[in-house]
Formats: structure tokens, C-alpha cells, sequence
């Protein structure tokens, strides 16, 4: 009679157990803020992602965007074809004045944002207005009247 052969060594599961505990160490380690390399200060080319609300109402979208701490001559909103595109900077204001002035943990983001998305047959492109107020972008995207769904009445056909 053959025996079977199996990869599965009882004696070798206690360490690939080891070996797995030991990445996840690691890998929590270097995914942390404080040693990421994308929240270094060798990385001032960073490309934020603000985060954005679009909502649908009956003649228009409203577009919501955060901007906390951008100014609004930092921001650009484009239409290239029916897509619209925003994007901007948010700039690192720095003083040295302080010569006592030691950082110890930098969370503020500071670097290049950009979003874009493609906007429905149904917007109105000449009458589109955008306005930043108290750290948020708003846009209103008026849609069309002659794309409002219209309501067709179904005839009963007489049988006969």
C-alpha cells in the first residue's frame, strides 16, 4: 500500500505560525504615520484626495468639496468636455522666527489636490457656478430643461 504524500508538516505549522506573526509585526510597523514614507518630509510632491459630496436634486447637482486651509486663488475648476476637473494646492505656510520651535508630530497635509469625474448629459455647461466658503468648495451644476424626464401616458389599445 503507497502513503500519500502531504506538503502539511504538523512539526513545520508552528513555524509558518512564527513567520506569519513576525510579518504582520512588521508590516504594522512600516504602515504606521509616524515611519510611512508617504507622510514623510522627503515627500513634498503628495497628491491629496479631498474628500466630496455630490448630490442630485430636481434641476440641479450640488457638488461639495473639502478644501480646509486652501485658498480660493489655489483653486481650479475646469470643464474639458463633459468632465469637470478641480484641483488646486494646499501651501505649507513656514515661519522660522522661533528659534525654540521644535515639531515633534507634523499631521497637517500640505501638497497638490486633484479630483475629477464625468458630469451627466444633463448639465446646463453655461451656467455652471462654483464658490468656496469656510473650507469648502460648492458648485451647483444647473441641469438642462430640456432633459427633464417628461411623464408619457400609456393608451389603452381596445381589443377586438
Amino acid at each position: 500500500m503507497m502513503k500519500q504524500i502531504s506538503r502539511w508538516n504538523p512539526k513545520n505549522q508552528t513555524v509558518q505560525n512564527f513567520k506569519n506573526e513576525m510579518n504582520d509585526v512588521f508590516q504594522k510597523f512600516f504602515d504606521d504615520s509616524f515611519f510611512s514614507l508617504s507622510d514623510s518630509v522627503f515627500n513634498k510632491d503628495r497628491v491629496l484626495t479631498p474628500a466630496m459630496n455630490v448630490e442630485e436634486k430636481e434641476n440641479t447637482y450640488l457638488v461639495e468639496v473639502e478644501m480646509p486651509g486652501v485658498d480660493a486663488d489655489d483653486v481650479d475648476v475646469e470643464l474639458d468636455g463633459n468632465r469637470l476637473v478641480i484641483k488646486g494646492e494646499k501651501k505649507q505656510e513656514s515661519e522660522t522666527k522661533d528659534a525654540e520651535k521644535n515639531m515633534h508630530i507634523v499631521e497637517h497635509s500640505y501638497g497638490s489636490f486633484f479630483r475629477s469625474f464625468v458630469l451627466p448629459d444633463n448639465v446646463d455647461a453655461n451656467h455652471i457656478t462654483a464658490e468656496a466658503k469656510n473650507g469648502m468648495l460648492h458648485i451647483e451644476l444647473p441641469k438642462n430643461q430640456d432633459s427633464k424626464p417628461q411623464r408619457i401616458d400609456v393608451k389603452k389599445s381596445e381589443k377586438k
